[in-house]
């Protein structure tokens, strides 16, 4: 499976490629979007959509993952700015017919760290880690994080998903706990 991971922001977003096979992945390319910054909103969302358009054209991924909007009550503007960049990327992705899968930042951070509130440099070393390259960008190791993550998730054998599931006698256990905790 190929997975696009897309970090989104008007300024620079950045985006990784991964190919999963199993518990395998391998880097694909890397890299970032820079719409002019002398341009209007609707031209900087134009010109985002056009190159994830031409990224998706040449690397044909088989699903796309972005981050999920989030906003400290501090800065409502950038939570809506950012929306804006992250619906031009989506609809480019939808337009190319590519399932878009979204986690939140903290799920990411808890998924290759082990910790939700993991630092930028925790992510990077991980990433560096995982595809044996380290970027000078941080956009483009986030969105490489939300690839691997998305590729972690997706791997998983049938076995460890067959152990996660409650057998009949774990749910009668837990029916019992819920009454007697009544």
């Amino acid at each position: 499976m190929r997975i696009l991971g897309v970090d989104p922001s008007l300024h620079t977003t950045g985006y990784g490629v991964v190919d999963c096979y199993g518990a395998a992945i391998t880097l694909v390319e890397g890299g970032v979007i820079e719409p002019g910054h002398a341009s209007g909103l609707a031209e900087r969302l134009a010109e985002l959509q056009r190159a994830l358009d031409e990224i998706i054209a040449s690397l044909r991924p088989d699903v796309m993952v972005v981050e999920e909007v989030f906003s400290r009550t501090a800065y409502p503007r950038t939570a809506i700015l950012m929306a804006h960049a992250r619906g031009a990327l989506v609809c480019a992705a939808a337009l190319s017919t590519i399932p878009v899968i979204t986690y939140a930042a903290t799920a990411v951070k808890r998924a290759l760290v082990g910790n939700g509130a993991a630092t930028k440099e925790q992510i990077s070393a991980m990433v560096a880690q995982i595809l044996q390259q380290r970027f000078q960008q941080p956009d483009i190791t986030d969105a490489f994080a939300l690839a691997i993550v998305h590729a972690r998730r997706s791997a998983k054998p049938v076995e460890a998903l067959r152990a996660a599931t409650p057998t009949p006698i774990d749910g009668k256990a837990r029916a019992q706990r819920r009454r007697n905790a009544s």
